[in-house]
């Protein structure tokens, strides 16, 4: 690394300080020495033991990815189906702001108009629609007799 900034040379080390250590691995043990009529085994050749050990690791790490890979797309096969057969509905839903939910891992759907959200019960009437008294027939004003109110209007 370049120092730009120390001009002075300060907080330097002194030149000549050895050469630098080289580290180096310690020997593997050698396999016995075999009869000159056996043929080469694997083992006598430099890497082939090192991924010879780990081919059974590697092919189940294999088998697993693949296993997940198939299991997931089977699972979303329901999803799939549902998509195709409500895409009419779902499309008129979007259209009508309305929220979709999907049910039954996919096979069903429920929607929703959020504008429910902003209905309360009439405070006057209770929810019943009617004014309680004499004039039990007639539907209660603030809510014209549904027995709700949309939030923000003034009862």
């Amino acid at each position: 690394m370049i120092n730009i900034s120390n001009f002075t040379s300060k907080d330097n080390p002194p030149e000549g300080l050895g050469e630098p250590v080289l580290l180096t691995r310690p020997a593997q043990p050698r396999a016995p020495a075999s009869d000159a009529t056996e043929p080469a085994s694997p083992a006598r050749f430099g890497r082939i033991p090192a991924i010879a050990g780990r081919i059974p690791a590697i092919a189940s790490r294999i088998l697993v990815i693949a296993g997940r890979i198939v299991l997931g797309w089977l699972a979303a096969i329901p999803r799939r189906l549902g998509d195709r057969l409500f895409a009419m509905n779902d499309t008129e839903a979007y259209w009508r702001d309305w929220q979709i939910t999907r049910t039954q891992a996919g096979l069903g759907r429920s929607y929703r108009d959020p504008r429910f959200d902003t209905l309360a019960e009439c405070p006057k009437c209770r929810g019943a629609g009617a004014t309680a008294g004499v004039a039990a027939d007639l539907p209660c004003p603030p809510c014209l007799g549904t027995g709700r109110i949309t939030r923000g209007e003034v009862s």
